[in-house]
C-alpha cells in the first residue's frame, strides 16, 4: 500500500478536525475504505483534507463550477496516478470517487437548491462516467452516513470569513495571495501568528524553505528561466518579513535548478489548481 500521509500529519489533522462533523463521518467508513485500496492507501486523513480542498474550490466558484467539474475530476485523478504509476486504473478512479462521494454527502446537506440538488446530481453523473469495480456499493454506503442538515451552509459561511481574515501587506495583497494563503492553512502548511506574521509549517516532506518559496512563486508570478525569472517581480523583502525568513528567492530559484523534481510540489501546486 503507498502511503503517502506520514504518522506526524496523520496526527496533526486528526486533531486539528477532531471535531469537524464531516472528518468524524468519513472516520466512520473511512479504513474499511481505505482497507478496500489495497494499492493506493486513502486514510480518513487524507480524505478530509481532499474532500475539504473539493468543497473549497465548489464554494470558491459557485454555480460557475458546473462547467469545470470533469476537468476537476481528471485533474484529482492525474494527481493520484502520479503518486504512483503502477496503481491500477481501477483504483486510482475508486480513490477520486471516494473523496468525491464524501462531497456530495457534505453537498446534500445544503439548503440551497443548486448545490443540493443540480450538483450533486452532476458530481454523480461525473462518478459513473468513470465508474469503478463496486462503485454502487460504495457510494451507498458513504450516502447512509449522517451529517447534519446545513453543514454545507455553514461551511460556505466559514469560508468566506476565513478568506477575508487572511490580512497581507498592502504591497503584495492580492485576490490569489489570499486565497492561495486560506488554502494552505486548511491544508496545515501554514498558520497565522498572533503579531500578523505567518508561519510556513510544511508539507512534512522536508522541503519548509524551499516549499514556502515555491509557494510564494505560484503566488506572484514567478516563472525560471536560465537568465533568471522572466515573469512578474517577485516581492522577495515583503515575503522575508511577512514570514520571517530570509533569502526567499534564492531558495526560489535553487528549487527550479534542483536535478530532480522534487515530490512535495504537486502537494503545492494542488492548491492552485
Amino acid at each position: 500500500m503507498n502511503q503517502r500521509f506520514q504518522p506526524a500529519e496523520i496526527k496533526l489533522v486528526s486533531e486539528k478536525y477532531a471535531e469537524n462533523e464531516l472528518y468524524k463521518a468519513i472516520c466512520q467508513i473511512g479504513r474499511q475504505l481505505e482497507a478496500e485500496l489495497t494499492e493506493f492507501g486513502l486514510c480518513p486523513e487524507e480524505c478530509i483534507v481532499e474532500t475539504l480542498e473539493l468543497l473549497n474550490i465548489i464554494a470558491n466558484k459557485g454555480d460557475a463550477i458546473s462547467t469545470e467539474i470533469e476537468d476537476i475530476w481528471l485533474q484529482k485523478h492525474n494527481e493520484y496516478k502520479r503518486f504512483d504509476r503502477h496503481v491500477s486504473e481501477n483504483e486510482i478512479r475508486k480513490a477520486v470517487g471516494i473523496v468525491f462521494g464524501f462531497a456530495i454527502l457534505a453537498l446534500g446537506t445544503s439548503s440551497h437548491n443548486f448545490y443540493k440538488l443540480t450538483l450533486t446530481l452532476q458530481l454523480m453523473h461525473i462518478i459513473c462516467d468513470h465508474k469503478f469495480g463496486g462503485w454502487i456499493q460504495m457510494l451507498n454506503e458513504i450516502y447512509s452516513i449522517p451529517l447534519p442538515d446545513g453543514w454545507f451552509d455553514s461551511f460556505l459561511d466559514e469560508n468566506s470569513e476565513e478568506r477575508n481574515d487572511v490580512k497581507l501587506p498592502k504591497d503584495i495583497d492580492t485576490e490569489k495571495a489570499r486565497e492561495a494563503f486560506s488554502k494552505a492553512i486548511k491544508k496545515g502548511y501554514m498558520e497565522r501568528m498572533t503579531d500578523g506574521r505567518y508561519r510556513w509549517i510544511g508539507t512534512n516532506d522536508k522541503g519548509n524553505r524551499s516549499e514556502l518559496a515555491y509557494f510564494c512563486g505560484k503566488i506572484y508570478g514567478y516563472v525560471h528561466t536560465i537568465s533568471g525569472n522572466a515573469g512578474e517581480d517577485f516581492p522577495e523583502e515583503s515575503l522575508n518579513n511577512l514570514f520571517g525568513v530570509t533569502r526567499l528567492y534564492s531558495s526560489l530559484t535553487q528549487v527550479y535548478n534542483a536535478q530532480k523534481r522534487q515530490r512535495w510540489r504537486s502537494m503545492i501546486d494542488a492548491i492552485f489548481e
